[in-house]
């Protein structure tokens, strides 16, 4: 065996380090951290750290973690009762395969006062103590998987004493069991990942921090929360109104108003006493980012207001007291800056337009023509607020420098013929023939301010004026209301004659759009 193979397997026992833990260890463990040794090897068995060990940013492994009194033949490390500061410190880039067991959640105790930067925490069971992991400063490339937390007071906690923000931080597949608080930011949290991660039975955080953004949230549970044990450093959120119902801890919080933004997060379960950021109908203090969650994908600001996306529809929402922005879907230009149009394709069923399924489109389309002008079109109802014929609308126009607005709409066409090819006259509920010349028409409406045009197709017949039906016109004459019309056609003689086909054009107009 060569000197440097030799040297490669020197554990802690070398050292001088008691496996059966009837012994303080600690100085056999500082004395391997000041060797060669490019990692501090800890063989199966049973060791008491009294007084805090300094790495010297040498790398910390185990033989594989075990559970709680379970010592077959894995690697645990207690404190000792005398031990003032950190098991722990100037740990290097790996820690691994390892049980730490204290006395219990609040025993004052920290395992690692660990380095933010570039470092990794692995496969490492942590039981009944306060401090698993501490971080003075900022998380930098900073990586905790694989490890189990049980009643543990703070799974992580960084002190953030910068005033600064962590970064790039990967939580990865970690368990927390009746444990007081899983991840605690004193400061923000950036560009970091949470991912298949469960929380259960938390009396305080799975994750808080002052600011969260640009961070992932994927395959992450939630389950139960217990009532005892090491509670939230920071108040709750109150709720914000009466309609907020939730119930629960949040998921994730800030402990700064509104200060989750940009994040990502899919595949998230939240439940038993949980309250569910990610797919929350209020959208206040929630995620602010993009969640897919239960079928629905939920693109939130911080600030009150979110765009949900389901298999249905697509639903602008707001919390009652936040502005609610024009619902917009535009298309753009390419590269060269070609316009891109937009389709509306309906593969064969039907295009609603509506406000509401009690109250459809009752407000008004607005079509914009640039500097100010835009042209409204509104489903015009009769005296009595019932629906009536056609799209009616108003223009606004500048004119010798004065905004004018000017009556305008959607004519509705009908072909009338004799025999079976007429079309477009399904809003007619009388269609007949009642002596030779006169066409009764009578509609499904009543018909404010009613414009015909009418073309005869015949020559040698032409179009004689009409008859309004159940005609009544108010007393300040800016309303005329009917229900049909008797239609009169004459030859060239001025007798009576029907024609074979004629066309026809219908405008209602809108009368509160009209100048009394």
């Amino acid at each position: 065996m060569t000197t440097a193979t030799a040297t490669a397997m020197k554990t802690v026992l070398d050292f001088g380090a008691d496996p059966t833990g009837k012994k303080d260890s600690s100085q056999a463990f500082i004395d391997a951290a000041s060797s060669e040794l490019a990692t501090v090897i800890v063989p199966p068995g049973d060791y008491v750290i009294a007084k805090t060990v300094d790495l010297q940013y040498k790398n910390l492994s185990g033989s594989g973690r075990l559970r709680e009194n379970q010592n077959n033949g894995k690697a645990r490390l207690r404190p000792g009762s005398g031990l003032t500061g950190a098991m722990f410190i100037k740990q290097g880039p790996m820690v691994e395969n390892l049980l730490i067991q204290g006395q219990k959640e609040s025993d004052g105790k920290t395992a690692f006062d660990a380095q933010g930067y570039n470092s990794v925490f692995s496969n490492i069971h942590f039981t009944n103590i306060q401090y698993a992991i501490y971080v003075k400063e900022i998380l930098v490339n900073f990586t905790i998987k694989d490890c189990v937390f049980i009643q543990v007071g703070y799974g992580l906690y960084c002190d953030d004493a910068k005033n600064s923000y962590s970064t790039t931080a990967r939580f990865l597949r970690n368990e927390f069991n009746n444990c007081g608080n899983a991840f605690v930011f004193r400061r923000q949290i950036n560009g970091s990942t949470f991912q298949d991660n469960i929380f259960e039975f938390i009396s305080g955080d799975a994750l808080v921090a002052s600011h969260i953004y640009d961070c992932n949230f994927i395959g992450n549970w939630w389950e139960k929360r217990r009532d005892t044990g090491t509670a939230a450093h920071v108040p709750l959120i109150a709720p914000q109104d009466e309609t907020d119902d939730e119930t629960g801890h949040p998921a994730i919080r800030s402990s700064s108003y509104q200060q989750i933004m940009n994040c990502f997060a899919a595949g998230n379960k939240v439940t038993w006493g949980w309250r569910n950021v990610f797919s929350s109908m209020l959208n206040d203090s929630r995620m602010g980012g993009v969640s897919a969650h239960g079928g629905a994908v939920v693109v939130r600001t911080a600030a009150g207001r979110a765009m949900r996306v389901t298999p249905d529809n697509i639903v602008q929402q707001a919390d009652k007291w936040c502005y609610l922005p024009t619902f917009a879907i535009e298309a753009g230009r390419n590269s060269a800056g070609a316009p891109q149009g937009i389709t509306l394709r309906t593969k064969g069923g039907p295009l609603s337009l509506e406000d509401s399924e009690k109250n459809a489109f009752s407000g008004a389309i607005s079509i914009a023509k640039g500097k100010g002008l835009f042209e409204q079109y509104s489903l015009t109802r009769n005296a009595a607020g019932k629906p009536t014929v056609g799209l009616t609308g108003v223009s606004e126009m500048m004119i010798n420098g004065e905004k004018v607005k000017l009556t305008t709409g959607i004519p509705q066409h009908f072909l009338w013929r004799q025999d079976k090819l007429s079309r477009g006259l399904g809003c007619f509920t009388t269609n007949q023939v009642t002596t030779e010349g006169t066409i009764k028409l009578v509609t499904e409406y009543l018909l404010d301010n009613p414009l015909i045009q009418v073309t005869v197709e015949d020559r040698g017949i032409r179009f004689d004026g009409l008859k309004h039906l159940g005609s009544y016109v108010n007393s300040s004459k800016s309303r005329r209301q009917c229900t049909g019309f008797e239609l009169y056609f004459v030859d060239a003689e001025g007798k009576p004659k029907t024609p074979t086909a004629f066309s026809m054009q219908m405008l209602t107009l809108n009368p509160s759009l009209l100048t009394s």
